[in-house]
């Protein structure tokens, strides 16, 4: 772990650059392009810069770190923006309403240049920090593996692996492999329907690699299935406790889960009623008893779905 410890060290500096200070420092240039003058609407520029900043930071933040292949297009895209929307349209506004400041504003206006073009270039260093050549650890993240070779590239996901050989692609999912073995030419997945075999220029790395993915997702799946079990008990569990309830006319009905009628307590007013108005409250009372179970059900299993889906 010390190998990727390092790299992913130097990984998050470079992206912290490349997608966090710099679409800032771009932002910031706009500022003062706009404090250069007294329009109101020259800050305009800079709200846009600014919100492009936000976008990708946020970006970053929620799904961006799972995906090294995305850092620079993403990056690129949004430092263009911020150029394009932010630093040029400040910097002609400024010059011309504010022509004895020029020589500040060309100078503010190749800074975010500089800091949109530098931004490309530390995302990909950033992405070649960490998956340049893909050390055995990597196996266990969610980071997607590519193995390129002279005449095919191989992506090893989070789910599956899939190459391409001379324009022609196939895949196949981590559930479908029953054993990787390798020969001369790469690797060699076995499943149920055959056999499919993968070139890759270096068979004993792609294979070790393989497998540490494959344990890796195999532990996700054994830790994915024990939690359903234990929200599936937690579910019964509750479910056991429902209890419903109507009460009319001195008749009380109690029902649980299921609807089944569980208790039935009369109360010394019903003892002049004719039998057919008893009978009718007591069925108005279970029909009411098994609503309110049905409702209270129907509350469990909407609340721990939710549950589940964060």
């Amino acid at each position: 772990m010390r190998a990727l410890a390092s790299r992913w060290r130097r990984t998050r500096m470079l992206l912290l650059l490349s997608s966090g200070a710099l679409p800032v420092a771009i932002g910031l240039v706009c500022v003062a392009l706009a404090g250069m003058t007294t329009a109101w609407w020259s800050a305009i520029p800079a709200v846009a810069a600014a919100a492009c900043a936000w976008a990708l930071l946020t970006w970053l933040r929620r799904n961006g770190l799972s995906d090294p292949h995305s850092w620079m297009p993403a990056t690129t895209l949004m430092t263009g923006a911020q150029l394009v929307l932010g630093v040029l349209p400040s910097s002609g506004i400024a010059l011309r309403l504010s022509p004895h400041a020029a020589l500040a504003v060309k100078a503010l206006c190749a800074a975010g240049v500089l800091g949109a073009g530098s931004a490309g270039v530390l995302a990909r260093m950033a992405r070649r920090s960490l998956l340049a050549s893909p050390v055995l650890e990597l196996g266990s993240t969610a980071f997607p593996l590519v193995l390129t070779g002279p005449d095919a590239r191989v992506v090893i996901g989070t789910d599956r692996i899939d190459w391409t050989t001379r324009g022609d692609g196939a895949g196949v999912s981590f559930g479908r492999i029953e054993q990787v073995t390798t020969d001369a030419s790469g690797l060699v997945l076995h499943t149920a329907s055959g056999a499919w075999s993968v070139p890759v220029p270096d068979p004993a790395a792609a294979h070790a690699l393989l497998r540490r993915r494959l344990a890796w997702w195999e532990e996700l799946q054994a830790a994915t299935a024990e939690r359903e079990r234990l929200h599936y008990l937690d579910l019964v569990r509750l479910l056991a406790g429902v209890s419903g309830q109507s009460t009319r006319g001195g008749v009380t009905v109690s029902v649980d889960s299921n609807g089944v009628t569980t208790g039935i307590a009369l109360s010394p007013a019903v003892r002049d009623l004719d039998p057919d108005v008893l009978a009718m409250r007591l069925m108005d009372c279970v029909e009411r008893a098994r609503s309110d179970a049905r409702r209270q059900v129907q509350d469990l299993v909407l609340e721990h779905a939710e549950k589940a889906s964060h």
